[in-house]
């Protein structure tokens, strides 16, 4: 059940805050909602989002993910996003939020999200749940609620805290019980908080990884009350995710935070037989691994579905590479002007850099990858370039060259594919302001 002191909290303290009106100028866009990367990793890379498409943010608070979404789809007219909360506070921010961007493809419900096998609703393609399972007493009967009104190829995205990335947030919240004790008073305590924060020295757990939560300082009082002071919160680590995902009777298609490859053992360990012998253990077991050694993943972002084997893949030729959210320029003069050498490529953006080592034809390849040439017709456009014919330089020659740089860029979460026949969809900068 949702308890009635986490009912209470978030009418007092809607989170995230939100002023409606920053909806003329500026759309908050959520990472893990982008239609790239829900069509590359729940639909093959194969779902335009043109047909009848039903959305479902559940627990769906101030309104970020919902207003994102619908902004995305605001010219399908047969789409349609279901946003539900159990805070009549933030349900009202998140219509304000949509009326102030005439947004008309959104239903309102002011419930849980447990009574959702009661709803009537109907079936959802995409359910997005983020940071709410970890905050109800049962979370297993959250997720199987859920998973009632899944479509049979539908999939979430999913965000729950993580154990060992948060370890800091978990000593500050056993802190402030102690120091508040029987104190009722929710600002007393965030006083009380506030003081305890600036005295903190740098030995404590949190000062030492401050820098990887940011709420209490990004969301003023409702920051720290979802931060240290919450009526409900725990964490998962990768062995729970899994176990809690595998009882509903779904499977996780992948774990993220932006791209893979910090849920990758390799990502952090260069010893080769040490790799070596962790790369028999199953995958999830490596995933575990990686958390520990990461230590700063705070939450678990990952997709999650009925069917795991959704993701658009590279072998499909009829696929296109491109660029997500940012190009990193013409690699292949990049290439061209150092022969021989591996090739380094970093981005703020993902906050990560790619290295490749270019063969023959990698430059060609990436002179032609433009983001609307399918895998079949980059290769042809580099076999035109050297004057070969496909029996003398395949596809499958070409793909085996591409793929590890291919592989680099898309653990990080910088190239991702769709499929030919699936157009480009709204950019970020267009959508930022409503239209007039």
């Amino acid at each position: 059940m949702t308890s009635k002191a986490v009912r209470e909290q978030y009418e007092a303290y809607p989170y995230p805050p939100r002023t409606p009106a920053d909806e003329r100028v500026r759309l908050e866009n959520s990472w893990y909602d982008f239609l790239e990367m829900i069509n590359f990793y729940c639909f093959q890379g194969k779902n335009n989002f043109s047909q009848n498409f039903r959305v479902l943010v559940a627990g769906g608070g101030t309104g970020d993910q919902t207003i994102f979404l619908a902004e995305q789809l605001r010219y399908n007219r047969y789409a349609e996003i279901v946003h539900l909360d159990i805070s009549a506070t933030s349900l009202s921010i998140a219509r304000r939020r949509a009326d102030v961007r005439r947004l008309h493809n959104i239903t309102w419900h002011h419930t849980s999200l447990l009574e959702l096998p009661s709803l009537g609703l109907g079936q959802f393609d995409y359910i997005n749940c983020a940071g709410v399972l970890h905050h109800l007493e049962d979370p297993a009967a959250g997720l199987a609620a859920l998973t009632s009104v899944l479509k049979e190829h539908g999939a979430m995205m999913i965000m729950l805290y993580g154990q060992y990335g948060r370890t800091g947030v978990y000593h500050v919240q056993e802190l402030m019980r102690r120091i508040n004790g029987a104190e009722q008073s929710m600002p007393v305590k965030i006083a009380n908080t506030k003081a305890v924060l600036d005295a903190l020295p740098k030995t404590n757990w949190f000062k030492r990884g401050e820098d990887l939560i940011g709420d209490h300082k990004d969301f003023g009082d409702a920051g720290i009350c979802d931060v240290f002071l919450h009526a409900r919160d725990r964490p998962y680590s990768v062995g729970e995710v899994y176990e809690l995902v595998e009882g509903a009777g779904l499977k996780i298609i992948e774990l993220l935070e932006r791209g893979k490859a910090k849920y990758r053992v390799e990502t952090y360990l260069k010893d080769p037989a040490v790799l070596e012998k962790i790369q028999t253990y199953p995958l999830k077991e490596q995933q575990a691994i990686a958390e520990i050694m990461a230590g700063d993943l705070i939450v678990h972002n990952f997709y999650a579905g009925k069917n795991p084997n959704v993701i658009a893949s590279i072998e499909d030729p009829r696929n296109v590479p491109f660029y997500f959210l940012y190009s990193p320029g013409d690699l292949s003069k990049t290439i061209d002007k150092n022969p021989g050498r591996p090739i380094l490529i970093e981005s703020q953006l993902f906050d990560a850099h790619v290295e490749f080592m270019p063969g023959p034809h990698t430059g060609s390849i990436f002179k032609h990858l433009d983001g609307e040439r399918s895998l079949k017709e980059i290769f042809e456009l580099v076999r035109k370039d050297c004057g070969l014919r496909e029996d003398q330089l395949s596809n499958d020659e070409l793909l085996k060259e591409f793929r590890p740089s291919y592989e680099k860029f898309n653990a990080v979460g910088w190239m991702l594919l769709r499929h030919k026949s699936v157009g480009k969809f709204r950019s970020l900068e267009d959508m930022q302001r409503p239209p007039v």
